[in-house]
């Protein structure tokens, strides 16, 4: 359909239709357009078709591809100029069947099935996707042209492949022809396997040399060798012809259409186990958060290529206390919450400063920090390699999976995950409790068939890291995961708070030196027993093993025997063993035998005079000096303020030389800032959608706009006829201007459209040419 025929169409919709054409199609009128005629053309070109066929399910995309196959069999001529093929509703349900039982001639459909496709119809209409023509429907060539060569997986057609075998019109026929070509027995076998095969990928590779049954099909043209195969491999590409697909379905289009998606299969979980499952994950979630944190302290230096090494990732989780893979996934997690932030001055991943709070907070307040973080990230997958095949940004390529490397960014990834949360809640509606790994890929792939290529990739590792963070529980759907998948993320949190069993203030005093902690421990006794312990095991119930360093330590931060014990006393829920007591006071009564002290800065002199008269000398008694032996001072002072004081105090000193700086300083040059040090901000995870106010305000602009003169086709429909004719290899008028703006018209079988420009065959010369598409005016299928 030409633009100025869609620019009619829409015109006469009422203003109830085009609000929900601009509902389902909202790039149509963001921004606004002016008028009907700019309305047509941004409805016509191919970002904005793509994205209306992205949004369609399986059974409305099995709908449009049907009338799309059938109006390249009517192959009836055009009447008029805007003219063309059209599709009556009871052709296209008998046609939109799995081809079992196929109609008698001249038999009515299923008035059901009939009903079903009618309102699939309608709605692709609704969205112009499908225009009302005469007594039918049909497809406009933009949309023709978007949905590729092989809608409902059936090739082209055998003159568009260059084919002039004559094939047989039903299956029988094509039975028939393999046994005149003397197919029998296992070949026959095969030979009907492949020809399946091909009925849901029209395109195969046949090797060098080919194999008996690709000879087969090659002879009897069920296949059609297209060329070399580019990717490099030996042999040739061939292609099933659509009346061969045809016949081989019984003149159906061997699927049937089923408005509703297929209900969840699989036994239901136990939602008790689901429930204890989530909350386990939980609390492992939220304990190594905080370890992880912990242990972050001295920061995590970042490799020149971006991400963390595999060997600070090691020592990290040997600190921490995890695995690698569980340690990597908690930084993904972490940084994106913004509790892990990337220093660009030392070039480290260290603790924000938000981190001292999130560790005060309750504990439902820190899950909806991690969650929220999760939820928004433009990273993805957090958990596992990146998947193969799919676009990776950074330098690190698409398979290097390192931890907060550049590779993970991918801006939509919100979307992602809000796509994986809304399928696991509709099949949790329809079916409580109902596994996941299954469920929701089937579910995507009916939802959105047409996204499920790029994304299906990401549905298992997103459902993995929903798992770690308690939104599923044993492959189920939780309270709480419904709920964000809802957006209540605050509803969610509260009941996360409301499950978590409450907090414990007291642990199990035991004589081997150990304390047990039988569940979650309050952050602050938590704190207080690890400056005095040792923390082992990773699991719900911890060990806190006491020993001469651990209480050491203690002291050492500012406490005394007396307060240790009393903190026990308070918190334990049986007395002091014995042995923890003789332990604490034996530490207590050797501390501090040797005492330790600053020292900033040395003096060595072999004229012991000239250090009594330093040392007596009222000028630096700021510098704290004092004697250590007969030639050799220290001072409470660092080196350089040392070296001014004795210089203005008429002392000349020299410095000691000292050797290369093994410290960090010296090892930074093997450390670079990782790209950015910024990941970028992900695309918004909601489509937008026009308010009330903003539909009739565009309405309004609409009717107030003059209607414009009939035109040709514009740009974007021209590209579009010349790409169906390229795949179909039809003949066009094609009409160019020159250098000097004069109009000249050809016909012409379009070859290829690439790189700009047209490759065309003129019929009448016989030779090719090569046509730039800006001087392109129209296009019109001959």
């Amino acid at each position: 359909m030409r633009a100025a025929t869609l620019t009619d169409h829409l015109s006469g919709w009422p203003d109830h239709r085009l609000e929900r054409l601009f509902s389902l199609r909202p790039d149509l009128c963001h921004p606004p357009v002016p008028d009907f005629a700019a309305l047509a053309a941004r409805a016509s070109t191919q970002m904005s078709v793509l994205r209306a066929l992205d949004g369609l399910d399986r059974a409305h995309l099995d709908v449009l591809e049907g009338l799309a196959v059938l109006a390249i069999l009517d192959q009836l001529p055009p009447t008029r100029p805007d003219a063309g093929p059209s599709v009556t509703l009871s052709r296209l349900a008998s046609f939109l069947t799995d081809g079992t039982a196929p109609s008698l001639p001249g038999t009515a459909p299923d008035e059901a099935h009939l009903a079903a496709i009618k309102a699939l119809v309608l709605d692709l209409v609704e969205a112009a996707l499908v225009v009302e023509h005469d007594a039918g429907w049909r497809v406009p060539v933009p949309v023709a042209a978007a949905l590729g060569p092989h809608p409902l997986s059936f090739g082209r057609t055998a003159a568009a492949l260059g084919s002039e075998i004559v094939l047989p019109a039903d299956r029988e026929g094509v039975l028939t022809l393999l046994a005149r070509e003397a197919v029998r027995g296992e070949l026959l076998a095969r030979t009907t396997a492949a020809l399946e095969a091909l009925q849901s990928s029209p395109v195969a590779r046949v090797p060098e040399p080919p194999g008996p049954v690709h000879e087969v099909l090659l002879r009897t043209g069920l296949l059609v060798p297209l060329g070399a195969d580019r990717s490099g491999s030996e042999g040739s590409v061939a292609e099933h012809p659509l009346e061969a697909g045809l016949a081989w379905r019984r003149g159906t289009a061997g699927r049937t259409v089923h408005p509703e998606p297929p209900a969840p299969s699989g036994r239901a979980v136990n939602p008790a186990l689901s429930r204890n499952a989530a909350l386990a994950a939980i609390g492992d979630l939220l304990r190594g958060a905080a370890d992880l944190l912990e242990a972050l302290a001295g920061g995590l230096p970042t490799l020149r290529s971006g991400g963390v090494g595999v060997r600070d990732l090691k020592r990290l989780a040997g600190t921490a206390g995890g695995t690698p893979e569980d340690v990597s996934w908690l930084l993904e997690l972490l940084a994106s919450a913004g509790l892990v932030v990337l220093d660009p001055d030392t070039s480290t991943w260290v603790p924000a400063a938000t981190v001292p709070a999130w560790r005060r907070s309750e504990r439902q307040v820190q899950w909806e920090a991690l969650v929220a973080g999760w939820l928004s990230s433009g990273r993805a997958p957090m958990l596992g390699p990146v998947p193969p095949g799919t676009s990776g940004l950074g330098p690190g390529g698409p398979s290097s999976g390192r931890a907060l490397a550049p590779d993970r960014n991918r801006p939509d990834a919100p979307r992602l995950r809000a796509a994986v949360l809304e399928a696991a809640l509709e099949v949790s509606d329809e079916q409580p409790g109902t596994r996941l790994d299954e469920a929701v890929p089937d579910r995507q792939r009916w939802r959105g068939p047409r996204q499920q290529a790029r994304s299906s990739a990401f549905t298992l590792p997103l459902l993995a890291e929903a798992d770690r963070l308690g939104l599923v529980g044993a492959g189920a759907l939780t309270a709480a995961g419904a709920l964000v998948a809802a957006g209540r993320l605050d509803e969610a949190a509260a009941a996360v708070g409301a499950a978590l069993p409450a907090a414990l203030t007291r642990v199990r005093l035991q004589g081997d030196l150990t304390a047990v902690a039988p569940g979650y421990l309050d952050p602050d006794v938590a704190g207080r027993l690890a400056a005095m312990a040792e923390v082992e095991g990773d699991g719900a119930a911890r060990v806190y093993r006491f020993s001469d360093a651990s209480v050491h330590r203690a002291l050492e931060s500012g406490s005394n025997a007396e307060e240790l014990e009393a903190f026990l006393e308070d918190h334990s829920e049986d007395a002091i063993p014995q042995s923890l007591r003789y332990l604490i006071r034996d530490v207590a009564r050797r501390h501090g035998t040797l005492t330790l002290g600053d020292a900033g800065a040395w003096l060595r002199s072999d004229d012991e005079d000239l250090l009594d008269v330093i040392v007596a000398d009222p000028a630096l008694a700021t510098a704290q000096l004092e004697r250590l032996a007969p030639t050799v001072v220290v001072a409470g002072v660092g080196p350089a303020v040392l070296h001014r004081m004795l210089a203005e105090a008429g002392h000349r000193s020299a410095s000691a030389r000292r050797g290369p700086t093994r410290g960090p300083a010296a090892e930074g040059g093997r450390r670079t800032h990782a790209g950015d040090g910024v990941f970028p901000e992900p695309v918004r995870a909601v489509r937008w959608s026009p308010s009330e106010e903003e539909l009739a305000a565009q309405i309004a602009r609409l009717r107030s706009a003059p209607q414009p003169a009939p035109s040709g086709a514009g740009t974007e429909e021209a590209v579009a006829v010349l790409h169906q004719a390229a795949r179909q290899r039809t003949e066009v008028d094609l009409v160019t201007v020159d250098q000097r703006g004069q109009r000249q018209s050809r016909r012409v079988v379009p070859l290829a459209v690439a790189g700009g420009r047209v490759r065309c065959l003129v019929p009448d010369r016989e030779a090719e040419t090569v046509v730039p598409l800006h001087r392109i005016v129209s296009a019109t299928t001959v």
